[in-house]
């Protein structure tokens, strides 16, 4: 009979760690009535060093890593309460975020809320009756001691719901365990009915879990391959050893979306259902999947040394979002462009579009891209009205220097290296040897070390400084003309534009700024006649000419004499010279993937 018994129990021993018998913390979460929005979770807390103490604090993250904003999400918590022993104990809100558990007197601890999820985007929660989306850090509330210790989360899924899907070791059935904590918060969960593609490549198996209310018309086949494309010439970047074991992409359609978030072994990326059908949405699509394919590297890895370990409740300061997320904005086209998904031409258009993009916006001329990523926190997801004046976006910005990078590297060393080389050495000598983040002063030195001079002046100008870049100077260097010059030569603009009638933005330089009209303002009639759009303010002027616009402002009418200036805006045109010198065309084959 003790045999018996003996047997049983190690058979029933891998149940019972599933369940979370043997994990320091583990969560439930489950779904009855997904149309309502909630998840309900159960926190069970069983490390005997943890419970010794006389409380537990359980605290929520207040940001999610990739977005660098404070949401605070412990907003959406609601009937939490703690028992143990079968009873309820004390648990007591003592900040923003954190809940103090007393009473427990050495017992495990169990802790459960409701959490409400309808916030449709790829770093929040989402639930309704065609499925559920968990991000961690919304999501699970954590004890700061157990933070690098296992944790288990086991999924209920709702009867109407058939499948599980995440970037994390199954242990049971719809049971998943993570090493720590950060690598929890790392690991999105798709709970639904949604259908899932393989594929393998460079020995990883990959899934695409893709959710949809609409049937989605596409060639699966295709699909994969230009996947797989992706994945290869990412790695390429990089080479050596894949990171992954197994890689998962969530992608979310939905009319009108767009947008993605990387992990540390997968990603979500959100497109429109019929993102297949159009060729520039599907090639836009692509390039967001080579973004946050290409941050399982840059970002997830190789990283400014403030990103990781978190501080999941505080603001983590870096001058580096311009590497991180511009480098990777570089990097989407420069993948699509190895895996021959773009031409050599579209290429050039892609980057032009991004020239113009900065040095269209006012504030590339007011704030350094270091400040505008030591800012993010407070300004990158809070723009307002001012924003093209006074900001400048890190993701553009930086994405134009890294091509510059690039191709002084490709020049000053005759085709030999590129700005691959920059990432490969940090990667290989800071991440994979010691797991740790680079500072400002090595990421520089690593770049002027590779191009083979001090770029210290570079940086100085165009990263901490907002000096016009030369990109005549710069193209020249592989073999292409480059010329920034007005858009619209010798024509006017109003500069103003909005809804309706209604002015929510007014661009620095241009007749409206220079002449008074306010964000607000209703525009009601120009020399006399009824406004019809902002487009037609100033259909068959010349600059010079004079306009008398009547707007409505805080009730009352005001005529305001506006003189047309000449449209400020530029563009730059690229040409490859397509020389017949041997280095000439080896830099610009390196510099395209010739």
């Amino acid at each position: 009979m003790s045999k018996y018994f003996a047997l049983l129990a190690l058979l029933t021993l891998p149940l019972a760690a599933a369940f979370g018998a043997s994990y320091p913390i583990s969560y439930e979460v489950s779904m009855p009535e997904p149309h309502t929005h909630y998840f309900e979770i159960k926190v069970k807390v069983e490390d005997p060093q943890v419970l010794k103490a006389d409380h537990i604090d359980f605290k929520m993250a207040t940001w999610t890593p990739g977005s660098y904003l404070i949401r605070e999400y412990a907003k959406n918590i609601e009937s939490l309460k703690a028992t143990a022993g079968g009873k309820e104990i004390s648990a007591v809100k003592t900040s923003k975020n954190t809940w103090k558990v007393t009473g427990h007197k050495g017992q495990a601890v169990e802790v459960s809320y409701r959490l409400y999820a309808f916030e449709i985007s790829v770093r929040t929660n989402f639930l309704d009756a065609s499925h559920g989306y968990i991000n961690g850090a919304p999501t699970f509330l954590y004890v700061p001691q157990l933070m690098n210790k296992k944790h288990l989360v086991k999924i209920i899924p709702h009867a109407s719901f058939s499948k599980v899907s995440v970037a994390l070791p199954e242990v049971s059935k719809n049971a998943f365990e993570a090493e720590n904590f950060d690598l929890l918060v790392d690991s999105p969960f798709e709970i639904g009915n949604h259908e899932i593609l393989e594929f393998e490549a460079l020995g990883v198996k990959h899934k695409i879990a893709n959710y949809s209310l609409e049937p989605l018309v596409y060639d699966r086949a295709k699909v994969i391959e230009d996947y797989k494309k992706i994945v290869t010439a990412s790695h390429s970047i990089f080479g050596g050893k894949h990171p992954c074991k197994e890689y998962l992409f969530i992608v979310h359609h939905l009319p009108g979306a767009g947008g993605g978030l990387e992990h540390l072994n997968s990603t979500t990326c959100m497109t429109s259902p019929d993102a297949y059908q159009n060729p520039g949405k599907y090639e836009g699509f692509l390039g967001l999947i080579a973004h946050e394919y290409f941050h399982l590297w840059n970002v997830k890895r190789l990283r400014p040394i403030a990103l990781g370990p978190f501080d999941y409740e505080n603001e983590n300061y870096t001058n580096m979002l311009w590497v991180s997320e511009g480098f990777t904005s570089y990097y989407q086209s420069d993948i699509l462009r190895r895996a021959n998904i773009i031409s050599t031409d579209r290429m050039l258009t892609m980057l032009a579009g991004n020239i113009g993009t900065i040095e269209n916006q006012y504030g590339n001329k007011v704030q350094p891209v270091a400040e505008s990523s030591w800012d993010a926190w407070i300004k990158y997801y809070r723009s307002n009205e001012n924003s093209a004046n006074s900001t400048v976006s890190y993701y553009n910005k930086g994405g134009v220097l890294a091509n510059i990078l690039n191709m002084i590297i490709i020049s000053n060393t005759k085709g030999e290296k590129s700005l691959d080389d920059v990432l490969k050495n940090l990667y290989n000598n800071l991440y994979l040897k010691k797991d740790i983040g680079f500072t400002d002063q090595q990421f520089f030195d690593e770049c002027s070390k590779v191009a083979g001079e001090d770029l210290t002046p570079f940086f100085q100008k165009y990263v901490f400084g907002t000096e016009t870049i030369d990109y005549t100077k710069y193209f020249n260097m592989v073999d292409v003309d480059a010329k920034l010059e007005l858009s619209n030569p010798g024509k006017p603009s109003f500069g103003a534009m909005g809804r309706g009638n209604k002015v929510a933005r007014v661009d620095y330089g241009t007749s409206a700024y220079i002449y008074g009209i306010n964000v607000n303002d209703d525009i009601l009639e120009v020399d006399g006649v009824p406004f019809t759009n902002f487009e037609k303010v100033v259909e068959g002027k010349k600059v010079g000419d004079k306009i008398n616009v009547t707007v409505l402002r805080a009730g009352t009418k005001i005529t305001l004499p506006i003189t047309l200036v000449q449209d400020p805006r530029v563009r730059i045109n690229l040409k490859p010279r397509n020389s017949a010198d041997p280095t000439a065309q080896k830099i610009f084959k390196k510099w395209m993937h010739l």
